[in-house]
């Protein structure tokens, strides 16, 4: 704040008050009330009124001032920063990931850089750009603390994070092309979708649109304020709806949110800000999580899965064993198509949690995990092609589709010594081996998506899965006990309709794959 003295002012002609100052900024408003020559000679003549002029000024214009908006500054607390390379669904990220929240919340003026990699594409290319300039491996879990100091892998940060934190540098700000301090730094210079934690706030990029001057220099004393109570009743902004921030392994809930340009803020205090208008915003609006899981995914890889010729046909050859052994039991049959069914639940679902498991093992490689979601949807579709291949040009046992010529008479023996439920649940679990070959593709494309999420997370999406995968043969068996079809009309229906089950299958595959691989599903 520039004051000056009030005698200078009168050397110049203007008001006389000695010893007494007065904001620089008057000034212009005093020439411009006083400089006319009627209005001097006038002042130069009564004392008294240059007096109670100059106490008016002096009350009344930081009034004025103040109203046209004003802020009013508040202590900064000095910044310590990191820069953290994580991503939502790696398993290591996940034992980093809650440690470091707590502990920003524990510390004053600890800055976290975060980039989220798996769920937020554009920060792919982040890891990219760091690495070419500090050069470490392209893995996650990392932290990079200064140019020639990071920490990589779970075990590594975890155990040397207070220790990293202690020899930061203050106001010092580690950028993917340079090094700047914190008083230069322009959050436009961020590329891909940032967060900027510090205790108890967050600031995240939603759209890549610049802010302006102002809207930054809002932003940094958000960050680096000390009174954050105090500081957030001076913001305005459009009022944002979701006030949780996931992260692997847990998430932060803030209680107040406002949109400052393409930014959100957010945190957790007592005061909230003043809300423009009744807009309300989502946080995550910015971007898309291609990698998420729903029920619809769900249902359509089941569906495919459920309906394919090849497990439909392994099913039949197990009741026709059944029904040759028992040929006027049908609780026989019921009981040994069920325990097949079981078996085949049971095995398939374990088949899943390996699925999952393996896909997880390149959790940790970056480079091949950001492309995967886009390759499971590659790999639809040229399942879907396959499909089509057998609606057109129909040859039983095509590798993919169905199971290889090769296995069947193998399968068919087995399936001959059939003769009891617990005898239909052993050989099942074993039988599912053949069925890999044209059964897996859905399951694999499946077991990618969940891997995207927690391990215990996969669990009733696999429940539901196979729920679905069976049904159809529970819908054949009770048939067949009821009476209401033969096993001999089950089959003849099945080879009749065998392409049109490929066709059906083929477009669930292509227009699965196709919304993948562009993000539309």
């Amino acid at each position: 704040m520039l004051l000056v003295p009030l005698e200078y002012v009168i050397d110049n002609g203007f008001l006389f008050f000695r010893k007494s100052y007065v904001h620089l900024r008057y000034l212009v408003i005093i020439d411009r009330l006083i400089d006319m020559s009627n209005v001097y000679s006038l002042l130069k003549k009564s004392k008294l009124i240059q007096i109670v002029l100059a106490l008016c000024l002096f009350f009344l214009v930081p009034s004025l001032v103040n109203a046209q908006g004003t802020t009013t500054t508040t202590p900064k607390q000095e910044i310590k920063a990191f820069t953290y390379f994580t991503g939502i669904g790696c398993p290591h990220c996940a034992k980093v990931s809650p440690v470091i929240h707590n502990n920003m919340n524990e510390q004053d003026g600890l800055l976290m850089i975060e980039y989220e990699i798996y769920q937020e594409s554009s920060n792919a290319s982040m890891l990219y750009s760091y690495n070419a300039k500090y050069g470490y491996q392209l893995a996650i879990p990392l932290i990079l603390y200064a140019p020639n100091d990071f920490d990589q892998g779970d075990t590594q940060i975890l155990n040397n994070f207070d220790t990293q934190v202690a020899k930061l540098q203050v106001n010092t700000i580690e950028l993917a092309n340079k090094t700047v301090t914190w008083e230069d730094l322009n959050l436009n210079d961020f590329d891909g979708r940032v967060k900027l934690f510090v205790k108890d706030r967050v600031a995240l990029q939603s759209t890549s649109k610049d802010l302006t001057t102002e809207q930054i220099e809002l932003i940094k004393e958000f960050l680096a304020a000390k009174d954050l109570d105090m500081y957030v009743q001076t913001l305005q902004g459009t009022k944002v709806k979701d006030m949780t921030i996931e992260y692997p392994g847990g998430n932060e809930i803030y209680t107040h949110g406002v949109n400052i340009g393409s930014w959100s803020l957010l945190w957790r205090g007592n005061n909230d800000a003043q809300i423009t208008d009744g807009k309300i915003t989502n946080t995550n609006s910015g971007s898309t999580d291609s990698s998420s899981i729903s029920w619809g995914k769900i249902s359509a890889l089941a569906l495919t899965d459920s309906i394919n010729p090849c497990a439909l046909s392994v099913l039949l050859m197990m009741l026709i064993a059944i029904a040759t052994y028992h040929p006027k039991d049908r609780k026989q049959i019921l009981w040994a198509g069920l325990a097949f069914v079981a078996a085949v639940f049971v095995t398939y679902f374990i088949y899943g949690l390996l699925i999952v498991k393996a896909f997880e093992v390149v959790q940790g490689i970056s480079s091949i995990k950001l492309y995967l979601y886009k390759g499971l949807g590659a790999g639809a579709i040229i399942m879907g092609l396959l499909e089509f291949k057998d609606f057109f040009f129909y040859k039983p046992g095509s590798i993919g589709t169905e199971m290889p010529m090769m296995f069947r008479p193998k399968v068919q023996q087995i399936l001959a010594r059939v003769t009891s439920p617990l005898g239909a649940f052993g050989l099942g679990m074993f039988v599912t081996l053949f069925l890999l070959p044209c059964t897996i593709g859905p399951y694999v494309i499946l077991g990618g998506m969940l891997s995207y999420g927690e391990f215990a997370g996969a669990l009733p999406y696999l429940t539901v899965y196979n729920l679905i995968f069976v049904l159809p043969m529970v819908v054949i068996i009770l048939l067949v006990f009821f009476g209401s079809k033969s096993i001999k009309q089950i089959t003849e229906w099945r080879e009749k309709n065998v392409k049109v089950m490929h066709l059906i299958i083929g477009i669930i595959f292509i227009l699965l794959g196709v919304s993948m691989f562009f993000g539309l599903f």
